[in-house]
């Protein structure tokens, strides 16, 4: 059986709920919803509508809209249309900041899919977020890459390039903030061993099924379905160098 994006956040509806209500006084906290690579803010509409369904508070909830969501081919070069990881984490640093200001609470809950958790890290682990952030649930990000090769080490979803092995060096969350990641025992379409869906069919990709777990948090594993929500990879992929 597929999960599909709509029951997917079904799913995450309920687990950030359970990991928010036992908040302090003041309630939960505000959640920001971060998109994938090519997605927009508007993928998590029905989410929002579920959590405001279910008594969360309107002026809590939030989505970015990143206005260049499509990764670069190589991340380090200017590409037309399409962003860096710096400029992803500069985005959503100013969105959190706007997020805390316009609500007076000093902690957000980050959702991320796909690219979206990637940013979500860079800025907890990078960015000097992590003080900012109480918690945070990633569905169907490919944490340990898409792929893992010597070519293209530029690529942002390569797991042997600068930006994933910088990410995953040493202590990969925070002790202060509160992780999960949600992923398919075998489903997941940028979590796959052989590179069929990169174009590649019959050459390894070097990542496994479990690319979207991390060391030192709750990783779920949701068996025979799919979390990946973000469709846009394939677009920042130039695979002729995979």
């Amino acid at each position: 059986m597929r999960f599909t994006r709509r029951s997917l956040l079904a799913a995450l509806l309920l687990v950030l709920l359970a990991v928010t209500t036992a908040r302090a006084a003041d309630g939960p906290p505000p959640i920001l919803f971060v998109h994938g690579n090519g997605d927009s803010a508007a993928i998590w509409l029905m989410t929002i509508w579920r959590f405001e369904s279910n008594g969360y508070e309107p002026s809590r909830l939030f989505a970015i809209d990143h206005p260049r969501p499509t990764a670069r081919s190589d991340d380090t070069k200017e590409q037309e249309n399409r962003s860096s990881t710096a400029d992803q984490l500069k985005e959503l640093a100013a969105k959190i900041a706007e997020i805390r200001g316009a609500t007076g609470q000093a902690r957000v809950a980050l959702v991320g899919s796909s690219r979206g958790g990637y940013s979500i890290r860079n800025y907890v682990k990078n960015g000097g977020g992590a003080a900012n952030v109480s918690h945070v649930v990633l569905a169907g990000v490919p944490n340990m890459g898409v792929f893992a090769t010597t070519t293209n080490l530029n690529n942002e979803f390569n797991g042997l390039g600068p930006f994933l092995q910088g990410l995953n060096a040493g202590d990969q969350i925070p002790p202060a903030v509160r992780f999960l990641t949600l992923r398919s025992d075998a489903n997941d379409k940028y979590a796959q061993p052989d590179g069929r869906f990169l174009g590649r069919p019959g050459e390894p990709t070097n990542v496994t099924f479990a690319s979207p777990e991390l060391r030192g948090v709750t990783n779920v594993v949701l068996p025979g379905l799919e979390t990946d929500v973000g469709e846009g990879f394939q677009h920042s992929l130039d695979l002729r160098v995979i």
